[in-house]
């Protein structure tokens, strides 16, 4: 039975799964910022939680 700080795989817990989909709603809300575009930068924080909270995320952040 794993630890408390090693996670269901056996790698250590610190180590994050990373998730495609996740990464590019953050890129996108990083240039929309850069860009000023406020509402695409919303857009993007949006669609990032929707994408999060559904079963297609392999990297779920908690709240």
């Amino acid at each position: 039975m794993p630890g408390k700080n090693v996670a269901p795989g056996g790698e250590p817990a610190s180590v994050g799964v990373d998730c495609d989909s996740c990464e590019e709603f953050r890129q996108g809300e990083t240039e929309a910022d850069a860009e000023r575009d406020w509402s695409r930068a919303t857009d993007c924080r949006v669609l990032l939680r929707r994408h999060q909270d559904s079963a297609e995320c392999v990297a779920r952040e908690p709240r």
